[in-house]
């Protein structure tokens, strides 16, 4: 099998379970294409990178020459595909989408890839413009596709729905990372048709990679990471701390990574004055797992979005289960999925700071419970997000060419 990865950029160091998910497929036997509409801009990538078993596609930003020449060569079968794109054309037309023309040149572009590579599957990540360039790509080859859905393609309010029904129509199947967001998909998006069509599979991690020792730190160290943006809900995390320190408690909070919201925290946190809490800025995946071995907890107190965003299943959750970790976290998309509240771990109600503050005291205070989280996390990251078992779920997806939407319990 020869599967082509349809992405809107890769890598990004924000998007590591993508760069999982390939190297698992690759090391399962299945030979793995990438395929990227636009270059990296941040300069940052992860040392697994290196194992990838080829170098990744970079579609031309504008028509060139280079683009011009495949289409003459391939002139004979593209010829009928001219109904395929007048249609295509006019579906992006009549939702207005402002990359209408780069949509129908990639999407061309991609089909002459699959043929001349031999490709024989393609899959996406985020029902954005990577699904399109897919859809696009099958229909004119016939070669078929999947994709994963996560939270922003889904939440926002900005959100087509009749543009993911086509996306879902011409797809195999779609994946998404919890139950949370297919019982969304099903009810606000999809409104009944193609039922069926959409399944859950958990986002995996490497168990292996994260058995890290565990030191805590002395004093305790509050470990928070993600990218900076609204609905991580690091602000409260911020005051949280902030608020608890002023009253004398001995902790430190790092918060890890990078994003558009950085300034506006920057800020808040100048404005709190507390010298206890750092921000690192973006960090390699080793130094977030030798953070991790010296946390007493990871705090991630996510909250939804004005614009409706919200997480659904955040990986560096998953990542300090595996690691042992007692998490702190809110009941918002699939957080719920992934701690059990009370036993894998400790959800507190969104936006309150009070709350978080107890949930961060009861734990520092109460070590035996935090062990006994951390240990009942672990025993739940292998039952449920183990990296190979999850991965080996996807392929044998591609091989039937269908899901299993069976619910989960």
């Amino acid at each position: 099998m020869h599967v082509a990865y349809v992405l809107k950029k890769f890598p990004r160091l924000s998007e590591t379970f993508i760069l999982n998910e390939i190297l698992e497929l690759q090391r399962q036997g299945v030979q793995v294409t990438v395929i990227s509409l636009h270059r990296p801009d941040d300069g940052r990538f992860h040392a697994k990178l290196a194992e990838l078993q080829s170098d990744v596609i970079y579609l031309p930003g504008r028509v060139g020459p280079e683009l011009l020449a495949t289409l003459r060569r391939d002139l004979n079968w593209l010829r009928p595909a001219g109904p395929i794109l007048l249609d295509e054309l006019d579906v992006n037309l009549s939702e207005n989408r402002e990359d209408t023309w780069s949509v129908l040149r990639w999407g061309m572009e991609v089909a002459s890839l699959l043929r001349s590579r031999g490709v024989t599957r393609m899959h996406a990540h985020f029902a954005t413009v990577a699904v399109r360039v897919a859809r696009l790509a099958h229909r004119i080859t016939g070669v078929p596709f999947s994709f994963t859905c996560h939270a922003k393609d889904l939440y926002r309010n900005t959100v087509d729905k009749v543009a993911f029904q086509r996306m879902v129509e011409h797809a195999d199947f779609a994946v998404t990372v919890c139950e949370a967001n297919r019982r969304f998909i099903d009810q606000e998006l999809l409104q009944g048709r193609f039922t069926g069509k959409v399944a859950t599979l958990y986002n995996g991690v490497d168990l292996r990679a994260f058995a890290v020792p565990r030191q805590p730190a002395t004093p305790p160290l509050v470990l928070g990471v993600g990218r900076l943006v609204e609905k991580k809900g690091f602000r409260y995390l911020i005051d949280a701390v902030a608020g608890l320190v002023r009253d004398g408690k001995a902790l430190d909070l790092a918060i890890v990574g990078d994003g558009e919201d950085r300034k506006q925290l920057e800020a808040h946190l100048a404005s709190v004055a507390c010298p206890r809490i750092r921000m690192l800025g973006a960090r390699t995946q080793d130094q977030v797992r030798q953070l991790m071995g010296q946390a007493t907890l990871m705090a991630l107190p996510c909250v939804v979005g004005e614009d409706g965003n919200r997480d659904a299943l955040p990986t560096v959750l998953l990542e300090a289960m595996a690691a042992g970790v007692p998490v702190i976290s809110t009941p918002v998309g699939g957080v719920e999925e992934i701690v059990d509240d009370g036993r894998a771990g400790v959800l507190v109600p969104e936006h309150d700071v009070p709350a978080l503050q107890r949930a961060i005291v009861d734990l520092l205070d109460q070590p035996a419970k935090a062990r006994e989280l951390g240990e009942h996390g672990r025993v739940r990251a292998e039952r449920l997000f183990d990296l190979t078992r999850n991965v080996a779920t996807l392929r044998g997806w591609f091989t039937a060419g269908k899901a299993n939407v069976e619910v989960r319990a």
